[in-house]
């Protein structure tokens, strides 16, 4: 089933085909520094405040050679969305259900607090484009992560109906193990203020684990994975 996901993810695109191929690239590396600027410029300003230019500047490059990989400021926000769904689809699909479960949800937890710590750029981005209606990755959503969540959720009823863990709705075990998670990067402006902060730190995010694993394994019936105490 992992190498069924792993083929489709290499094939399902959100970017549009452009016509007549792609265009003779300026210089080697410009196209993942265009992509990183869009991120930082899409974070900020979302799809309407951003344009090509504060990209282009914030690339240090000349605008044009935007235009050598993408078609316009759509086709490039195609393809930041399409970074940040493809890197939450490998991570759903590299998640291996047949290890322990204490492992598997600290692995996860941790992956996923990881990703708000080192791409919270692209975790605002897909915020804001759920908030809009999903318009560009609503087919995604449905023909790609659909399917790899069910695949996990459908281990997690097998656990539950074994006596393994307490039951619960695994869709939306899921879904609060996302919005917790996520929340260390779209709320982070939020927690800085109130943590009296000039950044969050590794000590906030290694608290952040810690915590959204307590709540989880005791939502599950397990056993604090901290240990008694801590």
């Amino acid at each position: 089933m992992a190498t069924r996901s792993a083929d489709k993810l290499k094939v399902f695109r959100i970017r549009r085909a452009p016509k007549g191929g792609r265009k003779e690239a300026p210089g080697p590396d410009i196209e993942g520094k265009i992509l990183d600027a869009a991120e930082f410029v899409f974070g900020h300003f979302g799809f309407r405040g951003a344009t090509t230019a504060l990209i282009a500047k914030k690339a240090s490059i000349a605008k044009p050679h935007i235009y050598y990989y993408f078609e316009d400021k759509e086709d490039l926000y195609r393809a930041v969305l399409e970074r940040a769904m493809n890197m939450w689809a490998r991570d759903m699909d590299s998640l291996d259900m047949t290890s322990d479960i204490e492992t598997i949800l600290v692995r996860y937890v941790s992956r996923k607090i990881d990703f708000s710590r080192d791409h919270p750029h692209l975790s605002r981005i897909y915020a804001n484009e759920i908030i809009s209606g999903a318009q560009f990755i609503g087919s995604f959503i449905e023909k790609v992560s659909t399917p790899l969540l069910l695949e996990k959720v459908k281990t997690l009823d097998q656990w539950a109906a074994s006596g393994a863990i307490r039951r619960i709705s695994a869709v939306d075990l899921f879904f609060c193990i996302w919005a917790m998670t996520q929340a260390y990067a779209d709320y982070s402006s939020q927690m800085i203020i109130m943590k009296g902060k000039r950044q969050l730190e590794e000590a906030d995010y290694a608290a952040a684990k810690a915590t959204i694993l307590q709540l989880v394994f005791g939502g599950l019936g397990l056993s604090d994975p901290a240990g008694p105490g801590t």
